[in-house]
Order: structure tokens, then C-alpha cells, then sequence
């Protein structure tokens, strides 16, 4: 099974929210002073502690761009980290690879930390006439074209617990769930940069490929989305005219701005791409609402999820939430019962590797309580269990949907929906090449 993974992959720094220490870093005076919210941009550490606290007090995650390598600098040197696999693709490439498919990754600037995180299963074009090699160091010159792409990119990646608290002057925060906040400084993936050898080798052989996993637009800025985005699509779209059943899923992320996500969801009818992912801020978003004022209630997730299926043409939209997943598609390609053992897989793949840190590990027993209740609803409302899920035939759709399970004491909250995402991504291939 081939499959492209663009188009971003970096080291991602983790930290592992300590309160003690964060509160030693806010003094009387800033915390007197500091307002805590999600900035359109990270231009010091002060901005990145309100973004981190205002994360933590509502308990939900943000990814926002670091403005300067100086800023990048002060925080890299302000907190002890660990490093692991970072990017969209790159950690949907090394869940693929894990599962046993083939996937090809763009890597553009791949230096020796990122190649030692990469599965030997995924392959790093090094020509476009000759088979991609495993994890090759590409680092030419013409990748590298000023200083800061010649450093390894990383992502600072803060992971919070429930219940971890800080104290910010005479405030106590608590966040009330598990979640985390990445500040980023890649002028790399931000421009969705790819390797020249990734472009050749994948047109070139794209009549070999199953299926395209695309991701990483929400790091664009809102300065360059409008020259950045159709250039990525006229390359995508090329794939498609020349391998019209290439199956080409596109995972949406935290826009700076809807009018950016708003941009990208007309562009990709232009592909056309076949399945659309996102969570359910960024569905209301797409809606054109505020983030995070759709209604909560999985009813209300299913109708607007169909909504914007129609609105876009697509085969299928599936929503990732805390507790469930939901998938709207159109009948054909893939039955209902084979849908939902493919989300079953995403939700089983995403908590062993929340309880195990590793996607092969044995997932937790435990079903989201939220989740559960929705399905029981769901069934109430006419659909069929099936398994741990329930899927419903309406019209020339099929609607299905599939509650987490719940790992206690998380090891990794961070690449849960990208592992989710590739693992549902790889058994909803499987199905179509069957049929």
C-alpha cells in the first residue's frame, strides 16, 4: 500500500507542564499586568505564557507561529525538554509504516535528530528515477536556501494534565482536562516547502500510489496562505489527473484565522480531494462560526459535518472529538461495517499510543463515558450497533460513529488525531482496493 504523506514533518520539543516551575517564571508584576488569551502570534516569552495559560484554564489545545528565531532561542533555553516526532505527516508516515504500509514522506529539511525518529518503513525520496530509499539525509543546497532552514526545525510542544495547576499571582489555574499548546518557529513548514526529489518522484510515479494523506495547512501565515495555498494545489491536483483513484485525505488543523481554513476548503474542490478531517472547532469554523460555539451534541456535529459534505462535494467529512469520532460519506466506496472497523482502529491506535506511547501497544479497555452515551442516543435515533460503534444509512449517505476509549494516565497527548487519522486512513484503503 503507497502512500504520499505531505507535507510536514519536524522534531517536536515536549515539555511536560510543570506548575511550580511555570509560576517561578510569572513575577508579581507580570502577572499583574498579563492578560490571559491566545495571541495571533508569539513575539515573547510573556506572549507564550498567556497563550499556555489560557490553553490550560479552558483545557483545549492551540498551535500558534513564533515570530522571531531570538524568541524561538529564549524559549528553547527557558525549559528542560525531551524530543520526539513532530509534524502531521511525519507522525502519520510512522504510523503508516508501523501498520505495514509504504509511505512516502516530504522531508525537506531532514537532518540526523529527525532521521533517528523516522519508522525504517518510510521512505525519503533521494531521486525521482530511482526507488525512494528509507530515511535518507537530503540536506542540498537548494533545500536550504537561507540560515534557518539549515536548522533542524522543532516545535515546542507544553503538555498538561487534568488537574495540573499554576499560580499566577493571585490566581490558581486548573486545567480541567488533559490537552496541549505548541508554539512554533518553522519557516519551513509554514511555508509548506517541499523537496524537489519528493515533487519528481511522486508525479512520476503516482500511478503506483493507493492514496495521499495531506496535512500541515494550518501553519501558513495569513501574510502568504494566498500565494502559498494554490500552488500546493495545483501540485495535488496534478497528482490526481494523473491517477484519478489516488484516494486524497485532507486533515485540517488551528488556522490563525477561519478566513484562511474558509480559503483552503474552496481550493481543494479544485482537486477534487475525497475525505476531509477536522475537530469540531475547526468544523465550526468551517460553518462560519466562532470557535467553539458549535453546540457540543453529537446530533449537532452530525448535521452540520453533512452540511459541509454537500457543500463541498466530497465523499466523506469525518469529525474527531475528545469522545468520538463521526464520519458523514456517500454510499459506494466503502460499507458501513468497514467503516466502522476503520475508525475503530484510528480510536484503538490513538489510546495505546496515549497509554503505551507507542501506536503497536495494547489500547485501554476503558470507553469514553461521553462517547458511549452518544452512540446509545445515536441507536435511540434509529441507527444499528455494531461493535463498540453504530453507523446509519440516510439517504445516499451513511453516518457512523465510533466512541474513544480513554487511557487514565495518559503517557503522550500530543499526535493522538494524527495517529487516529492514518490508522482509520490505512483500513479505509484496505476497503477500497478490496472492492
Amino acid at each position: 500500500m503507497n502512500i504520499i504523506c505531505a507535507y510536514t514533518v519536524n522534531v517536536d520539543a515536549v515539555y511536560n507542564v510543570q506548575g511550580e516551575e511555570i509560576s517561578a517564571l510569572i513575577s508579581s508584576s507580570l502577572a499583574s499586568n498579563m492578560k490571559i488569551e491566545l495571541k495571533e502570534s508569539i513575539s515573547s516569552r510573556e506572549d507564550l505564557l498567556s497563550c499556555l495559560l489560557f490553553c490550560m484554564q479552558q483545557g483545549s489545545g492551540a498551535e500558534i507561529l513564533i515570530e522571531s528565531q531570538a524568541t524561538a532561542m529564549q524559549i528553547e533555553e527557558s525549559f528542560s525538554w525531551q524530543f520526539r516526532l513532530g509534524g502531521n505527516a511525519g507522525i502519520m508516515a510512522n504510523v503508516l509504516a508501523a501498520l505495514g504500509a509504504r509511505p512516502v514522506l516530504n522531508a525537506p529539511a531532514l537532518g540526523a535528530k529527525l532521521v533517528g525518529m523516522l519508522h525504517a518503513g518510510v521512505c525519503v525520496p533521494a531521486s525521482s528515477t530511482a526507488k525512494a530509499s528509507q530515511a535518507v539525509v537530503e540536506l542540498e543546497a537548494d533545500q536550504a536556501r537561507d540560515q534557518d532552514e539549515k536548522i533542524e526545525m522543532e516545535h515546542f510542544v507544553f503538555q498538561f494534565k487534568k488537574g495540573d495547576t499554576i499560580h499566577c499571582g493571585q490566581s490558581v489555574i486548573t486545567a480541567p482536562s488533559d490537552n496541549r499548546f505548541i508554539a512554533t518557529y518553522d519557516p519551513v513548514n509554514t511555508r509548506l516547502l517541499s523537496s524537489r526529489h519528493f515533487d519528481s518522484y511522486c508525479l512520476e510515479n503516482i500511478r503506483y500510489f493507493n492514496g495521499a494523506l495531506l496535512s500541515g495547512f494550518h501553519l501558513v501565515p495569513f501574510k502568504e496562505y494566498q500565494e502559498i495555498f494554490p500552488q500546493k494545489i495545483a501540485q495535488i491536483k496534478s497528482w490526481k489527473d494523473k491517477n484519478p483513484h489516488i484516494f486524497i485525505h485532507a486533515e485540517m488543523g488551528s488556522f490563525q484565522s477561519p478566513e484562511i481554513l474558509q480559503s483552503l476548503l474552496l481550493l481543494l474542490q479544485q482537486i477534487p480531494a475525497d475525505s476531509l478531517g477536522l475537530n469540531e472547532d475547526e468544523l465550526a469554523e468551517a460553518e462560519g462560526l466562532s470557535s467553539g460555539s458549535l453546540p457540543a451534541r453529537w446530533q449537532e456535529t452530525m448535521q452540520a459535518a453533512e452540511r459541509l459534505r454537500k457543500s463541498l462535494g466530497l465523499f466523506r467529512v469525518a469529525v474527531h472529538t475528545r469522545d468520538y469520532i463521526l464520519s458523514v460519506m456517500l454510499r459506494g466506496k466503502i460499507t458501513a461495517k468497514e467503516e466502522l472497523s476503520a475508525l475503530q482502529q484510528g480510536t484503538n491506535a490513538a489510546a495505546a499510543l496515549a497509554a503505551t506511547g507507542f501506536v503497536t501497544g495494547e489500547p485501554p479497555e476503558d470507553v469514553n463515558s461521553v462517547g458511549l452515551e452518544a452512540k446509545e442516543e445515536f441507536c435511540r435515533n434509529g441507527a444499528t450497533a455494531l461493535g463498540r460503534g453504530a453507523y446509519l444509512h440516510s439517504g445516499e449517505e451513511i453516518v457512523c460513529l465510533m466512541p474513544s476509549l480513554q487511557a487514565k494516565e495518559p503517557k503522550i497527548t500530543v499526535g493522538l488525531g494524527d495517529t487516529a487519522t492514518a490508522a482509520v486512513f490505512f483500513r479505509e484503503l484496505q476497503a477500497i482496493k478490496d472492492n
